[in-house]
């Protein structure tokens, strides 16, 4: 029986906030819990920006404990979110979840990060979002060291936080601020107290080091003095300042999943055949965008691109032999295309029966098969239909089938079939 882990909740209140206002307006949209809370971090990053000559508004919705699940299914949320065309939205986790194990993560934490950045982009596809990446507790998670180890040291659960953080911006082409990563090399290097007596909750000094982090995430920019301090000495302010600048900005390509420009490919799934030289197949664009527009082109016999849709994916379209299937994205960055071309085989069975399949070049255990036979041409294709290699080959040679996957394949000799293959 899978073991749960458990979440301990802290409890404060709702925070909003509507801030100064000049001709060169941004405004940013804060949804945490009481990490986004404690020493009201939207406000302290404000202050940061005017410090550095970049005036924007705030708004922050952080519940106490709230999790993305929660802020996902809350109606008050939405409605903010649907109220105006946020430049930029912060979203933070509860402290605790994503450091949980992979299967609960899945379940419990990474649908609902989607769900809330669906919704942001919906009404704005072109906000900026950034996940705020936060720390492992001062001892680690006591609460949950038990049944699950890897939390049990600030080490380990900053590290799991890492890693869940920037898996989140990678699915969602958003940016990370690294507030953990920068936290754990402050804490490592420095004798500054980063947290409240409770060894979770931010110190000044630890939303300092929030603050700052996550206004470069904003503006890739490196701090200038004069810069907001708060309550923090000068001393401790360099050390954290110094410290974020250095992993942010010497690293940002690292923080960046918001490339904008999103690999243009596609894959395909056979559904039927209809002749000796025609399929229906189900066509899925791999890279799902939300920000950019979708169009796909059929190019048939008659030399010319037909529309066919304008989604993430086609449930069904007729294919003929050497066909041409285009897909074309647009958004703003520009225009980035993918076209892929379609042929047939023959697979004949143990009964002589013909089935015809769709194909597509792939890669795929290194296996010596002897071919008595004369020379001429192998292909390989798997139970898909598809050709996993094909090479010329002589008298009596040796074929090497190139590294594939475990499954069901057949091997064809000056397209005859000659070989079933289970490959475990």
């Amino acid at each position: 029986m899978r073991k749960i882990i458990f979440i301990f909740l802290f409890t404060l209140s709702t925070i909003q906030i509507g801030l100064g206002q000049n001709v060169k307006i941004k405004s940013v949209l804060f949804v945490g819990n009481s990490y986004t809370g404690v020493n009201d971090l939207p406000n302290w990053v404000r202050l940061v920006g005017a410090s550095q000559g970049d005036t924007f508004e705030v708004t922050s919705f952080a519940p106490g404990g709230r999790t993305f699940q929660g802020h996902s299914q809350d109606p008050q949320l939405m409605m903010l979110i649907q109220q105006k065309n946020y430049d930029a939205v912060i979203l933070q986790e509860q402290s605790q979840l994503p450091s949980f194990p992979t299967d609960q993560v899945e379940a419990e934490c990474f649908p609902f990060a989607k769900s809330l950045v669906d919704s942001i982009r919906a009404n704005n596809p072109f906000a900026k979002i950034v996940f705020y990446m936060t720390w492992g507790r001062k001892d680690g998670d006591a609460q949950n060291c038990p049944n699950w180890p890897p939390v049990c040291t600030f080490k380990g659960m900053n590290q799991l936080l890492h890693d869940r953080y920037m898996q989140m911006a990678k699915d969602n082409f958003t940016w990370v601020a690294p507030v953990g990563s920068v936290w754990r090399d402050i804490r490592d290097t420095t004798s500054i107290n980063l947290y409240q007596t409770d060894g979770s909750h931010p110190s000044f000094e630890g939303t300092h080091l929030a603050g700052l982090t996550i206004y470069q995430a904003l503006f890739q920019k490196k701090i200038n003095e004069p810069c907001f301090v708060g309550s923090l000495n000068q001393t401790n302010h360099n050390q954290i300042k110094n410290t974020s600048t250095a992993i942010f900005n010497d690293s940002i390509q690292k923080w960046n999943y918001d490339t904008c420009k999103v690999p243009m490919q596609f894959e395909y799934n056979m559904l039927k055949n209809v002749s000796s030289d025609s399929c229906f197949l189900k066509l899925n664009a791999i890279h799902k965008d939300p920000r950019a527009d979708y169009y796909w082109y059929l190019k048939g016999s008659g030399n010319k691109f037909n529309k066919i849709g304008s989604s993430f994916s086609i449930d069904s379209i007729k294919v003929s032999k050497n066909s041409q299937i285009y897909l074309k994205v647009k958004n703003a960055c520009g225009t980035d295309s993918s076209m892929q071309k379609f042929v047939f085989v023959s697979v004949q069975s143990i009964k002589n029966t013909v089935r015809l399949k769709c194909i597509e070049t792939s890669i795929g255990k290194e296996i010596s098969i002897p071919i008595k036979s004369k020379s001429g041409s192998i292909q390989l294709v798997d139970i898909q239909g598809r050709i996993v290699d094909t090479k010329a080959i002589g008298n009596n040679s040796l074929y090497t089938v190139p590294k594939v996957k475990s499954g069901i394949y057949y091997l064809f000799m000056n397209h005859t079939l000659v070989f079933k293959l289970i490959v475990d």
